[in-house]
């Protein structure tokens, strides 16, 4: 799940936006409670000069199984060393603007796969070389008559079946394979049990067997919701 990841992207987003001439002048925050609390590193993912590294963020974070942070930034992907250091990056317009991104360890090496909804499209990138593996633009095959496109998150199921929500337009999830060969989609806008008003965000939530789907229904009426669905919609 993605809920590591969560709590991590609020530290890091916190360190990297405070901007000081010197980081031993900052006293940690403290934020959450219980099991959940967390405390910040002041100057971590700044510069010698007390800035961002990364500048404007929509905020997606994940750790690889060395412990290197991977944060999402308008101008691309940015690798953080576990002391805050920038060790690489992807940027350009390939990698820009990226809405969600998670990390997966498969046979050949880790991957990010990343929701471009600026870009309309869903990517597979090499974690060390940023060498892309697939692409995912909108599914003709679907038969569907979008006027628009714009995913918001995705995650990857055991099997390594792709889901890409299309939260800021149709509210459609679709699921590929993962060679990219659509399969399926499902869910519409709207408020009722089988749609969503927004489907912001999503993970696979491995605390059931088998694996559910757990979609953030942000903009739900009259709340905001969390759905489990299984793996076939």
């Amino acid at each position: 799940m993605k809920k590591r990841s969560i709590c991590i992207a609020l530290a890091v987003l916190f360190s990297a936006a405070w901007s000081a001439p010197a980081a031993d002048n900052v006293k940690p925050v403290r934020m959450g409670c219980g099991i959940m609390t967390f405390e910040t590193v002041p100057g971590w993912g700044l510069t010698a000069e007390g800035k961002s590294a990364i500048g404007p963020t929509h905020g997606g974070v994940v750790v690889d199984k060395s412990g290197n942070v991977y944060t999402s930034a308008d101008l691309g992907v940015f690798v953080f060393s576990p002391d805050g250091k920038v060790i690489r990056r992807f940027v350009g317009d390939e990698y820009s603007r990226m809405h969600d991104i998670e990390i997966r360890d498969e046979a050949d090496g880790e991957y990010i796969y990343g929701a471009r909804n600026a870009n309309a499209e869903g990517v597979k990138f090499n974690a060390v070389t940023g060498a892309f593996a697939l692409k995912l633009p909108f599914p003709k095959e679907s038969g569907l008559d979008l006027k628009q496109f714009s995913p918001t998150a995705i995650t990857v199921a055991p099997n390594g079946d792709i889901f890409l929500s299309d939260g800021y337009a149709s509210n459609h999830i679709f699921k590929f394979d993962k060679t990219g060969k659509y399969l399926k989609h499902f869910g519409t806008k709207g408020n009722d049990l089988k749609q969503f008003n927004t489907a912001h965000g999503m993970t696979l939530d491995t605390r059931y067997e088998p694996a559910r789907l757990l979609v953030c229904d942000r903009n739900h009426e009259p709340k905001g919701r969390l759905l489990h669905y299984d793996l076939e919609g």
